[in-house]
């Protein structure tokens, strides 16, 4: 019997939407009772996660805590988020749960590891409070991967674009962030992560002559993987079990 799935989400709506989405999509399903159980929890109200850590907003741990406890006691068997940011405070909340809950960033870098190997150089757009923390950092440094960021001004410009998609697709100035790619194409990346769930969203509109790793494609993969993968399901159990018993 396939895993019921939890999702935390509202970090966007429509980056929530875009994971369901997909994990529909990855499903080999040949009619509905063949697609994995969701329970989806979209709260939009989750105080904004870059401006808690830049030091301007509210502290939204309590937050993704009660949505996530609230997940589990509606019968989610692992949990999932769609919000890169929000990983930061991954460790805090894992500490309250009795069910495992997929990492994306760590699904990330395992899959740059994959396809790149070490000593790669992989490029990173995300939002300022993700880099900030330096959330992608912490994990492919582990695998010896160069991770390639934009200046200063640059990660404002990707920012910016990150916004405008939250606010609705209006004016958008897609050729700045094409600029930082450019840039990072002559620095010689060999992919680009697209570290926040909204880029996804405007892909099509990024330099088609580079590769990029879809968090949110990645995390779906994961999803369906994971709903019926008994033996990677007992391996996440009891990393789950060694975090809380690190953090406690």
């Amino acid at each position: 019997m396939k895993k019921t799935v939890g999702i935390l989400g509202g970090m966007g709506p429509q980056a929530t939407v875009n994971l369901f989405q997909k994990v529909i999509n990855f499903t080999d399903a040949e009619c509905d009772q063949d697609h994995i159980q969701a329970l989806i929890n979209n709260n939009p109200q989750i105080p904004d996660r870059t401006e808690y850590i830049l030091g301007d907003g509210e502290d939204l741990t309590p937050h993704l805590i009660k949505g996530a406890i609230k997940l589990q006691q509606l019968g989610a068997d692992y949990l999932a988020m769609p919000c890169n940011t929000a990983h930061y405070f991954y460790d805090e909340v894992v500490r309250y749960m009795d069910i495992p809950f997929l990492n994306m960033i760590e699904e990330v870098a395992a899959e740059v590891d994959r396809k790149y190997g070490n000593d790669s150089k992989v490029g990173l757009l995300a939002t300022t409070g993700t880099y900030q923390v330096g959330i992608y950092e912490k994990v492919l440094q582990e695998s010896g991967v160069n991770l390639i960021t934009p200046d200063e001004s640059g990660k404002e410009a990707v920012y910016d674009v990150i916004y405008k998609v939250k606010e609705g697709f209006d004016d958008i100035k897609f050729q700045s962030v094409n600029n930082l790619l450019a840039e990072m194409k002559k620095q010689g990346v060999s992919v680009v992560i697209l570290g926040c769930t909204e880029l996804p969203l405007i892909k099509d509109k990024l330099d088609s002559e580079i590769d990029y790793m879809d968090c949110t494609e990645i995390l779906a993969q994961r999803i369906v993987d994971y709903a019926s993968d008994q033996e990677n399901s007992s391996q996440i159990e009891v990393e789950a079990e060694m975090v809380t018993q690190t953090i406690e």
